[in-house]
């Protein structure tokens, strides 16, 4: 029986050199499926009985949440890890900061949970830029049993501190706003920023709350914004392999994996990027897959498909779990 593999193109990746690079060698090295949109079945030119993998892209969260559930296909996400908020699909061409006509629901906003309780994002970067407005998470009323990554639990711990010091005026309210590691809303010590208003008529930073300014020009900021694992813990994780090869995924989401994985009593494996991540990972791996014919779960056939994919600047690190 032939391996399935299914590839999760999301919002902006698709259109741009990992999407089109995928589709190119799909096209030069495997079939069209017959009877599918967008199915390939390799090798190229073989017999039914020949068929070694069968490739799926897939481009939907429906879709990318139905292949988690589906046993022993292996599972690529290739996208952007939205700061930990969890994979986003959209329509081909979706822009930055998509019109309200064509987007009712902004796409960009949109995720597929399986992160901590909060992360961290930068208000300017990604906020104002992709006209998001997700739900701010409060540092500063996070209990002892948040389940948070490491940055933002140190983020917490200082911001209730802070906060306590202006509480007991040992810092002085005027200097709250420029208090490193405090809870400062934007509407006091940003009011002009605070009413900035984007194509879609959405206004980011009112009423929000920021915790450190980033040494940047223009100064950027961080807030920490509500994620949880909604999707991910109604997952069984049947599938064989899931390959996260988005920024950091490792660090934005291995810990929540990780407890999904025993929750369900699934044997899943996961191939997982440390760092930012800025190159063809989906089809670099169909090439270690299909060409090379290594195994991505065997001890061996792992070893070699993540040498592989570090061979290259900018892969993020990978390795596997």
């Amino acid at each position: 029986m032939a391996q399935k593999i299914v590839i999760a193109e999301g919002v902006e990746i698709r259109d741009v050199g990992q999407g089109i690079a995928l589709l190119k060698f799909l096209k030069d090295k495997c079939d069209p499926k017959k009877g599918a949109v967008s199915a390939w079945t390799y090798p190229k030119g073989a017999s039914a009985k020949g068929v070694t993998h069968e490739v799926e892209v897939v481009y939907t969260k429906a879709e990318f949440a139905k292949a988690l559930d589906t046993a022993d296909i292996f599972v690529v996400y290739e996208g952007h890890s939205r700061y930990g908020q969890g994979p986003a699909f959209a329509p081909a061409g979706t822009p930055k900061v998509p019109d309200t006509k064509t987007f009712p629901v902004n796409p960009w906003g949109v995720h597929f949970r399986m992160g901590y309780d909060a992360t961290d994002t930068e208000c300017i970067g990604d906020l104002v830029h992709h006209s998001v407005t997700p739900a701010e998470y409060d540092l500063t009323t996070s209990g002892p049993k948040a389940f948070l990554p490491a940055a933002l639990a140190t983020a917490a711990a200082n911001a209730k501190a802070q906060q306590k010091a202006i509480k007991a005026k040992k810092i002085a309210a005027a200097a709250a706003c420029s208090t490193a590691g405090a809870w400062r809303l934007f509407d006091t010590c940003y009011a002009k920023l605070s009413t900035t208003t984007t194509a879609r008529g959405d206004k980011p930073l009112k009423g929000r709350h920021f915790y450190n300014i980033l040494a940047r020009k223009p100064p950027e900021f961080e807030t920490s914004v509500q994620v949880g694992s909604a999707h991910l813990d109604k997952s069984s994780l049947a599938c064989k392999l899931l390959f996260m090869a988005s920024c950091s995924s490792h660090v934005h989401f291995f810990k929540p994996l990780d407890n999904r994985r025993k929750a369900a009593k699934s044997a899943c494996k996961f191939l997982m990027t440390g760092f930012v991540c800025a190159t063809t990972h989906a089809t670099m791996f169909l090439e270690q897959v299909l060409i090379k014919g290594h195994d991505p779960v065997s001890k061996k056939g792992s070893k070699a498909v993540v040498k592989a994919l570090n061979g290259v600047s900018d892969s993020g690190i990978v390795n596997i779990y």
